[in-house]
């Protein structure tokens, strides 16, 4: 695609740089028909996409530069300028210009108008670019810009998102050691370059395990006509090609594979991956651009004196090129210019001026510049060169890859980091410290922000419209990104202790601060709110469901009701709550009191009726219903929402919600048979009493129960229906016995007719209309309700109650089992503890339940081994993450580091060494609770706090039955759940060897079977002897960094979501085109939202990516691809499953275009990635084993592919049982995949087993059955053909060998391999020539023609994923 074609592809929105192919233009080229296989053909592309999206594309606008260059757009009316600004500072030919006007026919624009909204612009008009004054703050952040953009594209802010945060390996994979992918896949071009469409016997054997064959085509003919190569239509295409393969090509002997390296060469299935999978080391370091300059910093000479001031003097810097020059420059209203001050002097005026008339001095011009890119391009001219080749190197990588973020609060942050470069500082630079004064001023006057005021206006900014709604959604979005950004550094200071509290005189628990108008408080009960609830324990919950109820009133979005921004924070044991501040609430004034709801523990109870009235459609919403509590006088008052919701006007005149940790009512069932002393539940079993009393239903429970409610009185109401229907039939027919048909069918429609012309039963029992009801009452079973009834005299429970306890009898007896069943069925597998989560929350099942699902799955079953030890990890994980939080309290900061690596080692390194505690410092072994700790007083703790708070017993030997050989496992789970960044090493579990720690630090250092040089050497033996002197897994050393986990009140677009949900159905519904035009409207919508990095453009990606690869489109589907694979690193984690389910079905794209080596190393990244956060065990490696299998054979790997065949059959056998289809299907494969390698004997065992099982089930005229026949017919020929010709060259052999006097068996089993090889050749073409050739007899090419055209489709390599949940995947299809 040419310049001017990128650039065309530019989408406002987003923030694209209008220079660069970025993802934008992807969305765009999406939209070409399916007839189309040309996504180059640029013009096609846009005229398809202004039919799919007419909206996204109405002016073609071009901005031309002082500097001569000409910037192409394609903005939407409702875009601004300022956004355009946007675009024309991030284009390469414009990147200079960052304080700028745009101007239409010499007319000054304003930047926050709309296109739509500007007179005289036209879809085709030219704006031209004019150089603005610049001010104090321009100046600032014109030189922030400079510095990043010489950095390059660096990871997101340390502080916030952690070390190495948002970064990606994706390029690293794709073209290791630098060579790309086009390049390696010209091993197999000189066989593909014979046909036209790429199909050969590559192309068959792809679908020797169900692949049609044009999955390993990589031309556009094929794809066109075949779509997803259902049917025979593919098979016969199929032969087609090979027929031509075969016809001229030499004997079997001759055909070899088309790679001998590729990513599983000598790979062990059941090995476990290094830790290196997830190392960013080669990935950072490919970042890294070329040095432009050696220094930027401010001056000493700064702040500008004022007389200097009224001169228009804004900054002064130090410059200090490649070529060791120094320059002092000022920065001016008019732009930069080189002074004549010196380290010593200060002397403001202008160079050229200080030194005209000398010969050394240049003109005026060569000093000065608008810009200081400009001025610095003339200075140095290798500042000049490093830029260019600066934004070439940008230019050449994907988008995606080196976008920054929005916030840095949205990067992943790495549980496994580099060490060494982040133990000490790569580079000195001066400038660094001083960024805060460039980015805030000299007064930090950037920072103080209004947030609550802010984020008011934007929730009151119109949204008639889908524009409007579009505009509103996305500067709510960056709203929570810098809030969210902001509270992560208020309250690591708070942690920190270095942000003074309002109250230093109460006790710390007490404590409140207020920095920047952002208000912080510790999760604590320190006002004795929640004394009854469980104190301390249901005051850490109350804040996370807090955040729960502030989202789902943001969702809502109800006009006039408004919330505050908050966010939780957990750091370092301490869990702080921050919230924007409502107008007036310290000042304690009449308009601020609460109005409704209650403040004081239900002591006195307010009921607004404004506030009532506000919250009726949140109540109908929710399904909750209004409900009458009492206050301790015993008046009585209406509510919708709980009393401990508290309703208050600012003095802003808004009213605002606070403490929305009730927005769901209690868990009853739950309260009363665990949460009490006594209960029978409790007093059975040795399990303690729950430790807090705030148990709450999920709102996504609710949801489900009220539909199931819904559906099922639907189901019961037409089944009254029709008995009525019937028996008023029967009825009429009685009466109208022996009269005509046409008399008989009148009185069953006999009936009034009402004034709108609706029919009326005449009968007096007649079935009323359809109503249906079923409201909650958020307050049932509380304290105040019980007040009420009380006063009332009532004992029974009322509706409202009977429904939150029927909720809540349907979450124990239906929601938990049936979660349990998925998992014990692997319909639902998730691979993580966090993908683990995600489930259970889409389902509205409480983590207080992962005790019941556990007791669910049965321990001594094969089958449900991994998911139950993923479900007991779980607990483990997080019991931990409270004992460590406790520990944090107790222990002093600096001795964090040295706490946590001895739990861990207490938890995951019994095996290295039993007693970690002997190797703290002097100063840790002082603390008693971390000299204390023993494993075996952990491993009691552990037991303790899961029986505590998952309601499961934990065996006495859990360490050593089922940590044991999975340590690395755990290791991840408790370092993500505390927010722990370990430095990258290979940890050792067990003591090591000297030889396989050598192995591994030459192969770390990338020094493989080559010489090294007595240096190396030496590097080589101190970096053994360090790992062999070490005596723990984890050093408090390699405790590098702890990252602040948050809970977040996000906004989500409903219009995308609604769209993506629409797309999606349409597509399970066969309506491909419409469905596709939905999915990419919902993309648009993400970007222009979210922008490109993040977790819902990444979903976007994927599920478009999916819907081009079941239409044949395997370019666009790879595109795609690609950048979801990107994203979700940057966004959700190099190691989320996400990631790993996006990089195998990259891996199958890749294939499906003819770029097997590539699919083959994405594929081994994502099993390496698989093998460490989950274990090799898992069943749903059945899916990928067989995915690499059928790759290998397209490569004509068919020894290599064997036993990954052989790999997916086991772990079906293992899964599902010798009885069963897909076992069935399995051996089909397997068998194939033994002919292949021409072990027919084999072959014919397997495929008899497949055989009679098909036979048995389905019948001899199923086509399985027949299809296992013929091929059993004709394995066992070529198993007797064979045997006999290797009898024969045996007896030959022999007879030779004694005729010499010497038998050489390795040489005889070669000699006797190509006798038989040959013999079957030479029958086989003479049986061909006689058109009489049984297939068992054929050679390679012909056998491989006879696989493709009978595949079956159950081993078909395919998608992870599916038809999956918006949010997460669940896993593979099996």
């Amino acid at each position: 695609m040419s310049t001017a074609q990128e650039n065309s592809d530019a989408k406002i929105g987003s923030g694209v740089q209008a220079g660069q192919s970025a993802p934008g233009a992807a969305s765009q080229t999406a939209a070409v028909s399916v007839d189309s296989q040309e996504p180059e053909a640029a013009g096609e592309v846009e005229g398809n996409a202004d039919e799919v999206l007419p909206e996204e594309v109405t002016f073609k606008l071009n901005v031309k530069a002082p500097n001569g260059a000409v910037v192409p757009i394609i903005a939407t009316a409702q875009e601004t300028i300022q956004d355009l600004k946007q675009v024309v500072s991030e284009n390469q030919s414009t990147i200079e210009y960052s304080c700028f006007f745009l101007a239409l026919d010499g007319q000054r624009l304003n930047d926050f108008v709309e296109l739509g909204e500007i007179e005289g612009l036209s879809k085709e008009s030219q704006l031209e670019l004019h150089e603005d004054r610049y001010t104090e703050r321009d100046a600032r952040h014109h030189v922030i810009r400079l510095r990043e953009l010489l950095l390059g594209p660096a990871t997101a802010n340390p502080s916030i998102a952690g070390l190495d945060a948002g970064v990606s390996v994706f390029n690293t994979i794709k073209n290791p050691d630098g060579v790309s992918d086009e390049a390696d896949e010209t091993l197999i071009e000189g066989d593909k370059d014979k046909k036209a469409d790429g199909g050969d016997a590559s192309g068959a054997a792809s679908a020797v395990d169900g692949e049609s064959v044009e999955s390993a085509k990589a031309g556009k003919g094929s794809s066109k006509k075949s779509g997803k190569g259902k049917g025979k239509g593919s098979g016969t295409a199929g032969s087609k090609s090979e027929s031509e393969v075969s016809g001229s090509e030499a004997p079997a002997e001759t055909i070899k594979p088309l790679a001998t390296h590729h990513a599983f060469k000598d790979y062990e299935i059941s090995s476990v991956p290094p830790f290196s999978v997830v190392s960013a080391e080669k990935a950072i370091a490919e970042l890294a651009l070329p040095q432009c300059v050696k220094q930027i910093m401010l001056s000493g000479w700064n702040p500008v004196p004022r007389y200097r001031q009224l001169k228009g003097d804004l900054l002064y810097l130090l410059v200090t090129t490649i070529e060791s020059q120094t320059y002092h420059i000022t920065a001016s209203r008019d732009g930069f210019y080189v002074n004549s001050s010196s380290l010593v002097r200060f002397s403001p005026e202008p160079y050229s001026e200080a030194r005209g008339g000398q010969s050394s001095a240049r003109d005026a011009e060569f000093y000065q510049a608008h810009s200081l890119i400009a001025l610095l391009r003339r200075l140095s001219p290798r500042f000049a060169r490093g830029l260019d080749d600066l934004q070439k190197e940008m230019s050449q990588r994907e988008a995606v890859e080196v976008l920054p973020f929005v916030s840095a609060e949205q990067a992943a942050s790495p549980w496994l980091v580099r060490g060494n470069e982040n133990r000490v500082p790569q580079t000195y630079d001066v400038g660094q410290p001083q960024e805060i004064y460039l980015r805030l001023g000299a007064q930090a006057a950037d920072s103080l922000r209004d947030w609550n005021e802010e984020l008011q206006s934007i929730r009151e900014m119109p949204r008639s419209n889908l524009s409007e709604r579009v505009v509103r959604d996305r500067q709510l979005h960056k709203w929570y990104s810098e809030f969210a950004e902001a509270a992560i550094q208020g309250a690591m200071a708070v942690v920190d202790g270095e942000m003074p509290p309002l109250n230093p005189t109460d006790p710390d628990e007490q404590h409140m601060y207020l920095r920047d108008n952002i208000f912080y408080s510790k999760g604590f009960d320190g006002r004795e709110t929640f004394t009854e609830l469980g104190g301390d324990a249901a005051a850490h919950v109350a804040t996370g469901k807090d955040i729960t109820g502030v989202r789902l009133l943001n969702q809502l979005d109800i006009d006039g009701l408004h919330t505050l921004g908050s966010v939780v924070v957990d750091y370092r044991g301490l869990r702080v709550v921050a919230q924007s501040v409502v107008p007036g609430i310290f000042r304690r004034q009449e308009t601020t009191q609460i109005v409704y709801g209650s403040v004081d523990s239900g002591v006195t109870v307010g009921a607004d009726e404004d506030f009532h009235k506000l919250l009726e459609p949140v109540a109908k919403a929710l399904h909750f219903g209004e409900h009458a509590v009492a206050d301790e006088a015993g008046n009585e008052v209406k509510l919708y929402t709980s009393a401990d919701v508290k309703g208050l006007t600012g003095t802003d005149g808004r009213k605002y919600l606070l403490d929305l940790f009730r927005m769901t009512p209690m868990d009853i069932e739950f309260l009363e048979s665990q949460c009490t002393e006594g209960q029978d539940a409790v007093a059975d079993s040795a399990l303690p009493v729950y430790h807090h009393r705030l148990v709450l239903l999920r709102p996504e429970l609710l949801d489900i129960f009220w539909e199931n409610s819904v559906r099922k009185a639907v189901q019961e109401y037409a089944v009254e229906k029709a008995k009525r229907s019937q028996k008023e039939e029967s009825k009429a027919e009685g009466q109208t016995e022996g009269e005509g048909s046409d008399a008989a069918k009148q009185p069953a429609e006999t009936a009034d007719k009402d004034k709108d012309g609706e029919t009326k039963p005449s009968s007096d029992d007649a079935l009323p209309e359809f109503e249906f009801s079923l409201d909650f009452s958020p307050d049932a079973f509380t304290p105040l309700q019980a007040r009420l009834k009380a006063k009332e005299g009532e004992g029974s429970e009322s509706a409202m109650d009977a429904a939150v306890r029927s909720a809540s009898r349907f979450l124990r007896d239906v929601s938990v089992p049936a979660f349990a069943r998925e998992l014990a069925s692997y319909t639902t597998s998730p691979l993580s503890g966090d993908a683990l989560v995600t489930a259970m929350h889409q389902r509205g099942i409480n983590m207080r339940y992962l005790g019941a699902i556990a007791n669910l799955l049965p321990s001594d079953v094969e089958i449900v081994r991994n998911v139950r030890r993923l479900v007991v990890f779980e607990m483990v994980s997080r019991a931990v993450k409270h004992i460590v939080r406790g520990l944090f309290q107790a222990t002093p900061a600096h001795l964090h580091s040295e706490a946590l690596a001895l739990v861990l080692n207490a938890l995951v390194g019994t095996r290295r060494c039993a007693s970690p505690a002997e190797h703290l410092s002097a100063e840790a072994k002082a603390v008693p609770q971390l000299a204390a700790l023993t494993p075996e007083l952990l491993a009691d703790e552990v037991r303790a706090q899961v029986a505590l708070r998952f309601r499961f017993e934990l065996a006495a030997d859990f360490v050593e039955s089922m940590v044991a050989g999975n340590e690395r496992i755990l290791l991840r789970e408790v370092c993500q759940k505390i927010g722990v960044q370990l430095a990258l090493r290979q940890y050792h579990f067990e003591q090591p060897t000297e030889s396989d720690v050598y192995s591994e630090i030459v192969s770390s250092m990338g020094f493989g079977s080559g010489k090294m040089t007595k240096t190396t050497k030496r590097q080589v033996r101190e970096r053994v002897d360090e790992v062999m002197q070490q005596k723990l897994v984890v050093e408090s050393d390699d405790v590098l960094n702890f990252v602040a986990l948050t809970k977040v009140s996000t906004h989500n677009s409903s219009f995308a979501d609604e769209a993506f949900e629409a797309g999606r159905m349409s597509l399970e519904q066969g309506q491909r085109q419409m469905g596709l035009e939905l999915l990419l409207e919902s993309l648009a919508l993400h970007e222009q939202t979210f922008g490109f990095l993040h977790a819902e453009s990444a979903r976007c990606y994927a599920v478009v990516s999916l819907a081009h690869y079941d239409a044949g489109e395997h370019e666009l589907a790879a595109d795609f691809m690609t950048k979801a694979v990107v994203i979700s690193e940057r966004t959700v984690g190099l190691d989320n499953p996400l990631t790993i389910h996006n990089y195998l079905n990259l891996a199958l794209y890749e294939h499906a275009r003819g770029k097997t080596l590539l699919a083959l190393r994405l594929m081994r990244h994502a099993m390496d990635l698989w093998g460490l956060v989950n274990s090799v065990d898992h069943p749903d490696l059945a899916t990928a084993h067989n995915n690499i299998g059928v790759m290998l054979q397209s490569l004509r790997l068919f020894e290599d592919a064997l036993k990954f065949i052989q790999s997916s059959y086991e772990i079906r056998l293992r899964l599902h049982g010798p009885d069963n289809v897909i076992v069935a299907n399995a051996q089909h494969a397997l068998a194939k995949a033994y002919a292949l390698t021409g072990d027919f004997k084999a072959a014919v065992q397997v495929e008899r087993d497949a055989h009679h099982y098909f036979s048995n089930n389905f019948g001899e005229e199923d086509p399985r059955t027949k299809e296992t026949a013929e091929w059993l017919g004709e394995l066992t020929f070529n198993a007797v053909r064979t045997a006999k010709l290797t009898k024969a060259a045996r007896e030959k052999l022999s007879q030779a060998a004694a005729i010499g006097g010497l038998i050489q068996m390795s040489r005889g089993s070669q000699q006797e391999g190509s006798a038989a090889a040959a013999a079957g050749n030479d029958g086989a073409a003479a049986a061909a020539a006689a058109g009489t050739a049984p297939k068992g007899s054929l050679p390679i090419d012909e056998l491989l023609k006879f696989i493709t055209g009978n595949s079956n489709r159950a081993d078909k390599p395919r998608p992870s994923g599916g038809k999956r949940s918006k949010h997460t995947p669940k896993g593979s299809k099996r």
